[in-house]
């Protein structure tokens, strides 16, 4: 019986994480349609973002860390070469910070401050690529500041939209848990 628990429990871990894969691509994808944000550089409203804070806060962070890594790998797949190395980079290190920072505060963070320290990193992420990879030519000190107010902005946005779903989220993920 035991065994057949475990097997349940992960076989329902994999399941909402396959759910949650497919909501940040479906994300991602409603994203694309929308127009790029007026900024110096192509900034988008990281959307798909939603779909990995959820999975950490209600499945777990290997399955955030799974599902982000997952979703920049559609993006090497979509969008080529550039675009996905790009999305790897801010991804990676986005979800890494919000997987430290939730640690470190021990469970207790604000959807909000996750979102928009994941929004921060992420921009980050993406200029270290384009710097490191491409040697693109552009200074951080004038895009760093329209970055930061833009990862404020966007992850204001996806922090809110995360907190309105809150309690339709908390009934998928408590049901036959």
């Amino acid at each position: 019986m035991s065994r057949e628990r475990g097997i349940s429990v992960s076989v329902r871990r994999l399941t909402r994480s396959a759910v949650m894969l497919a909501t940040a691509l479906a994300l991602g994808l409603l994203e694309g349609m929308l127009p790029h944000l007026p900024a110096p550089v192509p900034l988008r409203y990281g959307l798909a973002n939603v779909a990995v804070m959820a999975t950490l806060i209600f499945i777990g962070s290997l399955e955030a860390f799974s599902v982000a890594f997952l979703k920049s790998v559609f993006v090497f797949m979509t969008r080529g070469l550039i675009a996905g190395g790009v999305s790897m980079t801010g991804t990676l290190l986005s979800v890494a910070a919000m997987i430290a920072i939730d640690r470190f505060l021990k469970r207790r963070t604000s959807v909000f401050l996750l979102s928009i320290l994941g929004a921060i990193t992420h921009n980050a992420g993406q200029m270290i690529f384009l710097i490191l990879f491409l040697q693109y030519r552009i200074s951080v000190l004038l895009v760093g500041p329209y970055l930061l107010l833009f990862g404020i902005a966007t992850g204001s946005l996806s922090g809110l939209l995360l907190y309105v779903m809150m309690k339709p989220l908390q009934s998928f993920f408590k049901s036959r848990a």
